[in-house]
Protein backbone atom coordinates (compact mmCIF):
# COMPACT_ATOMS: atom_id res chain seq x y z
CA UNK A 1 0.00 0.00 0.00
CA UNK A 2 1.20 3.33 -1.18
CA UNK A 3 0.30 7.32 0.11
CA UNK A 4 -2.29 8.30 2.29
CA UNK A 5 -3.04 4.84 3.35
CA UNK A 6 -0.01 3.64 4.00
CA UNK A 7 0.62 7.09 6.59
CA UNK A 8 -3.02 6.18 7.99
CA UNK A 9 -1.72 2.65 8.81
CA UNK A 10 1.20 4.46 10.53
CA UNK A 11 -0.89 7.01 12.42
CA UNK A 12 -2.74 4.62 13.92
CA UNK A 13 -0.17 2.40 14.75
CA UNK A 14 -1.38 -0.66 12.91
CA UNK A 15 0.88 -2.95 10.94
CA UNK A 16 1.84 -1.84 6.98
CA UNK A 17 1.09 -4.99 5.93
CA UNK A 18 -2.47 -6.50 5.27
CA UNK A 19 -3.41 -10.34 5.92
CA UNK A 20 -5.43 -11.36 2.90
CA UNK A 21 -7.81 -14.57 3.48
CA UNK A 22 -9.69 -14.80 0.65
CA UNK A 23 -11.89 -11.83 0.02
CA UNK A 24 -11.13 -10.60 4.07
CA UNK A 25 -8.68 -8.41 5.32
CA UNK A 26 -7.08 -8.35 8.83
CA UNK A 27 -5.12 -5.23 10.28
CA UNK A 28 -3.38 -5.68 13.11
CA UNK A 29 -4.65 -3.58 15.85
CA UNK A 30 -3.11 -1.40 18.88
CA UNK A 31 -4.06 -1.90 22.36
CA UNK A 32 -4.94 1.84 22.21
CA UNK A 33 -6.86 3.10 19.07
CA UNK A 34 -9.07 5.18 17.79
CA UNK A 35 -12.08 3.30 16.78
CA UNK A 36 -13.67 6.02 14.28
CA UNK A 37 -10.43 6.45 12.11
CA UNK A 38 -9.73 2.53 12.09
CA UNK A 39 -13.21 2.05 10.68
CA UNK A 40 -12.65 4.69 7.60
CA UNK A 41 -9.07 3.28 7.26
CA UNK A 42 -10.90 0.17 6.27
CA UNK A 43 -13.28 1.42 4.71
CA UNK A 44 -10.81 2.89 2.17
CA UNK A 45 -8.56 -0.36 2.38
CA UNK A 46 -11.53 -2.38 1.48
CA UNK A 47 -12.42 -0.54 -1.80
CA UNK A 48 -8.74 0.30 -2.83
CA UNK A 49 -7.96 -3.99 -2.50
CA UNK A 50 -11.07 -4.80 -3.09
CA UNK A 51 -11.96 -6.74 -0.24
CA UNK A 52 -15.39 -7.77 0.77
CA UNK A 53 -14.90 -7.51 4.93
CA UNK A 54 -12.14 -6.01 7.26
CA UNK A 55 -11.43 -6.62 10.20
CA UNK A 56 -8.98 -5.52 13.02
CA UNK A 57 -6.94 -8.14 15.68
CA UNK A 58 -5.84 -7.50 19.24
CA UNK A 59 -2.77 -8.73 20.61
CA UNK A 60 -3.18 -11.94 22.50
CA UNK A 61 -5.09 -14.71 22.33
CA UNK A 62 -8.24 -15.95 24.75
CA UNK A 63 -9.58 -19.17 26.44
CA UNK A 64 -8.54 -22.65 26.17
CA UNK A 65 -9.23 -22.48 22.34
CA UNK A 66 -6.80 -19.59 21.93
CA UNK A 67 -8.64 -17.42 19.86
CA UNK A 68 -7.87 -14.15 18.84
CA UNK A 69 -9.76 -11.36 19.66
CA UNK A 70 -11.14 -9.43 16.75
CA UNK A 71 -13.22 -6.50 16.16
CA UNK A 72 -15.33 -5.88 12.70
CA UNK A 73 -14.28 -2.99 11.44
CA UNK A 74 -16.28 -3.26 7.60
CA UNK A 75 -18.09 -5.06 5.06
CA UNK A 76 -19.71 -8.16 5.72
CA UNK A 77 -19.60 -9.67 9.00
CA UNK A 78 -17.84 -12.71 7.59
CA UNK A 79 -15.03 -14.32 8.73
CA UNK A 80 -15.20 -17.85 7.69
CA UNK A 81 -12.37 -17.76 5.26
CA UNK A 82 -10.39 -19.97 1.99
CA UNK A 83 -6.66 -19.64 2.83
CA UNK A 84 -4.27 -20.69 1.10
CA UNK A 85 -0.11 -21.44 2.43
CA UNK A 86 2.73 -23.35 1.30
CA UNK A 87 0.42 -24.65 -1.88
CA UNK A 88 -1.81 -25.92 0.44
CA UNK A 89 -5.90 -24.34 0.63
CA UNK A 90 -7.42 -24.66 3.83
CA UNK A 91 -11.21 -23.22 4.86
CA UNK A 92 -11.63 -21.98 8.21
CA UNK A 93 -13.12 -19.36 10.32
CA UNK A 94 -10.13 -17.33 12.39
CA UNK A 95 -12.68 -16.30 15.04
CA UNK A 96 -13.17 -19.93 15.82
CA UNK A 97 -10.02 -21.70 15.59
CA UNK A 98 -6.22 -20.26 16.63
CA UNK A 99 -4.80 -18.65 13.22
CA UNK A 100 -1.42 -16.76 12.77
CA UNK A 101 -0.09 -15.87 9.53
CA UNK A 102 3.28 -15.80 11.09
CA UNK A 103 3.50 -19.07 11.70
CA UNK A 104 3.51 -19.95 8.17
CA UNK A 105 7.26 -20.61 7.68
CA UNK A 106 7.42 -22.76 10.83
CA UNK A 107 4.42 -24.98 9.50
CA UNK A 108 6.85 -25.53 6.02
CA UNK A 109 9.91 -25.70 8.10
CA UNK A 110 8.43 -28.67 9.93
CA UNK A 111 6.84 -30.45 6.96
CA UNK A 112 10.39 -30.26 5.40
CA UNK A 113 11.86 -32.33 7.49
CA UNK A 114 9.46 -34.94 7.54
CA UNK A 115 10.67 -38.30 6.17
CA UNK A 116 8.34 -40.26 3.74
CA UNK A 117 6.56 -42.83 5.65
CA UNK A 118 6.55 -41.54 9.15
CA UNK A 119 3.80 -41.93 11.52
CA UNK A 120 3.22 -38.20 13.43
CA UNK A 121 1.51 -37.23 16.81
CA UNK A 122 0.35 -33.68 16.55
CA UNK A 123 -0.60 -33.22 19.91
CA UNK A 124 -2.71 -29.91 19.09
CA UNK A 125 -3.81 -29.79 15.42
CA UNK A 126 -6.24 -26.94 15.02
CA UNK A 127 -7.48 -26.55 11.62
CA UNK A 128 -4.62 -28.82 10.39
CA UNK A 129 -1.94 -27.04 9.26
CA UNK A 130 0.93 -28.22 10.75
CA UNK A 131 -0.47 -31.85 9.88
CA UNK A 132 -1.67 -31.51 6.11
CA UNK A 133 1.41 -29.89 5.52
CA UNK A 134 3.60 -33.14 7.05
CA UNK A 135 0.98 -35.30 4.86
CA UNK A 136 1.13 -33.25 1.65
CA UNK A 137 4.72 -32.57 1.94
CA UNK A 138 6.30 -34.53 3.87
CA UNK A 139 4.76 -37.97 2.37
CA UNK A 140 3.94 -39.15 6.04
CA UNK A 141 1.98 -42.34 6.15
CA UNK A 142 -0.37 -41.25 9.23
CA UNK A 143 -1.05 -37.78 10.85
CA UNK A 144 -2.78 -38.69 13.98
CA UNK A 145 -4.12 -34.96 14.63
CA UNK A 146 -6.00 -33.84 18.53
CA UNK A 147 -7.71 -31.22 19.41
CA UNK A 148 -10.15 -30.69 21.95
CA UNK A 149 -11.76 -27.40 19.95
CA UNK A 150 -15.10 -28.98 17.93
CA UNK A 151 -14.53 -26.15 14.98
CA UNK A 152 -10.53 -27.43 14.85
CA UNK A 153 -12.03 -30.91 14.70
CA UNK A 154 -14.74 -29.81 12.29
CA UNK A 155 -12.19 -27.63 9.55
CA UNK A 156 -10.06 -30.11 9.85
CA UNK A 157 -11.99 -32.97 8.00
CA UNK A 158 -12.58 -30.59 5.72
CA UNK A 159 -9.08 -29.78 4.64
CA UNK A 160 -7.85 -33.55 4.38
CA UNK A 161 -10.13 -33.61 1.85
CA UNK A 162 -9.84 -30.58 0.16
CA UNK A 163 -5.75 -31.13 0.05
CA UNK A 164 -6.47 -34.88 -0.59
CA UNK A 165 -4.83 -36.15 2.27
CA UNK A 166 -6.77 -39.18 3.81
CA UNK A 167 -4.18 -39.83 6.07
CA UNK A 168 -4.66 -37.18 7.93
CA UNK A 169 -6.89 -38.60 11.44
CA UNK A 170 -8.45 -36.19 12.89
CA UNK A 171 -9.24 -37.22 16.79
CA UNK A 172 -11.39 -34.97 19.06
CA UNK A 173 -9.62 -35.47 22.01
CA UNK A 174 -7.02 -34.08 24.56
CA UNK A 175 -4.11 -35.61 23.23
CA UNK A 176 -2.28 -35.82 27.15
CA UNK A 177 -4.28 -39.06 27.57
CA UNK A 178 -3.47 -41.39 24.33
CA UNK A 179 -0.57 -43.55 25.11
CA UNK A 180 -0.64 -45.26 22.41
CA UNK A 181 -0.60 -43.05 19.72
CA UNK A 182 2.54 -41.22 21.19
CA UNK A 183 4.18 -44.61 21.17
CA UNK A 184 3.69 -45.62 17.41
CA UNK A 185 5.42 -42.28 16.87
CA UNK A 186 8.08 -41.52 14.87
CA UNK A 187 7.61 -37.57 14.92
CA UNK A 188 5.95 -35.96 17.66
CA UNK A 189 4.75 -32.37 16.91
CA UNK A 190 3.85 -30.20 20.12
CA UNK A 191 2.59 -26.59 18.98
CA UNK A 192 0.91 -25.17 21.99
CA UNK A 193 3.77 -23.13 23.46
CA UNK A 194 1.44 -22.46 26.94
CA UNK A 195 0.88 -26.02 27.34
CA UNK A 196 4.64 -27.15 26.66
CA UNK A 197 5.26 -28.71 30.08
CA UNK A 198 2.44 -30.79 30.03
CA UNK A 199 3.10 -32.41 26.67
CA UNK A 200 6.61 -32.81 27.45
CA UNK A 201 6.04 -34.63 30.27
CA UNK A 202 4.06 -36.92 27.90
CA UNK A 203 6.24 -37.35 25.39
CA UNK A 204 9.14 -37.77 27.93
CA UNK A 205 7.07 -40.89 29.60
CA UNK A 206 5.58 -42.11 26.64
CA UNK A 207 7.75 -41.80 23.36
CA UNK A 208 9.91 -44.50 21.90
CA UNK A 209 13.28 -43.79 22.04
CA UNK A 210 15.07 -42.03 18.74
CA UNK A 211 11.56 -40.23 17.97
CA UNK A 212 11.90 -36.75 16.47
CA UNK A 213 9.90 -34.01 19.04
CA UNK A 214 9.18 -30.79 17.27
CA UNK A 215 8.22 -28.82 20.36
CA UNK A 216 6.71 -24.95 20.85
CA UNK A 217 7.93 -23.50 24.21
CA UNK A 218 6.84 -20.32 26.18
CA UNK A 219 10.01 -18.50 27.16
CA UNK A 220 10.02 -15.60 29.75
CA UNK A 221 13.30 -13.64 30.05
CA UNK A 222 14.15 -11.12 31.91
CA UNK A 223 15.65 -7.56 30.45
CA UNK A 224 18.35 -8.66 27.99
CA UNK A 225 18.64 -12.21 28.69
CA UNK A 226 18.40 -14.75 25.54
CA UNK A 227 15.41 -16.75 25.08
CA UNK A 228 17.68 -19.42 23.17
CA UNK A 229 19.87 -19.42 25.76
CA UNK A 230 16.68 -19.79 28.26
CA UNK A 231 14.90 -21.98 26.30
CA UNK A 232 18.66 -24.56 26.23
CA UNK A 233 18.41 -24.58 29.34
CA UNK A 234 14.70 -25.72 29.90
CA UNK A 235 15.01 -28.68 27.22
CA UNK A 236 18.69 -29.31 27.04
CA UNK A 237 20.11 -30.61 24.13
CA UNK A 238 18.05 -29.25 20.76
CA UNK A 239 17.81 -26.66 18.42
CA UNK A 240 16.68 -23.19 18.75
CA UNK A 241 14.40 -20.70 17.10
CA UNK A 242 12.67 -17.81 18.46
CA UNK A 243 9.32 -17.94 16.27
CA UNK A 244 8.06 -14.83 17.91
CA UNK A 245 8.18 -12.50 20.55
CA UNK A 246 4.58 -11.43 21.99
CA UNK A 247 6.02 -8.62 24.06
CA UNK A 248 9.22 -8.22 25.01
CA UNK A 249 9.87 -10.04 27.65
CA UNK A 250 7.57 -13.24 26.34
CA UNK A 251 8.51 -15.46 23.57
CA UNK A 252 7.70 -18.46 21.37
CA UNK A 253 10.55 -20.56 20.60
CA UNK A 254 10.80 -23.93 18.51
CA UNK A 255 12.90 -26.68 20.09
CA UNK A 256 13.90 -29.71 17.77
CA UNK A 257 14.48 -32.54 19.57
CA UNK A 258 15.46 -36.12 19.40
CA UNK A 259 14.82 -38.31 22.22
Amino acid sequence: MEGSDTEGIKSLGLWKRVEVLGDVGIISLPFQYDEKKARELAQRLMKQMRLRSIWGRLRGTEGEHRLGNYVHLAGEKRSEVIYKENGCTFFLDFRKVFFSQTLSFEHLRVAREVRRGEIIVNMFSGYGPFSILAAKLGDASVVYSFDINPYGYYYMHINRWINRTPQVIPILRDSLGRVREIREADRIIAPLPERWRNAWEVIVKNARKGVMVNLYVEVQVEREEDPLQKASLMIPGGKYRVVRSLKPSLYHVAVDIQL
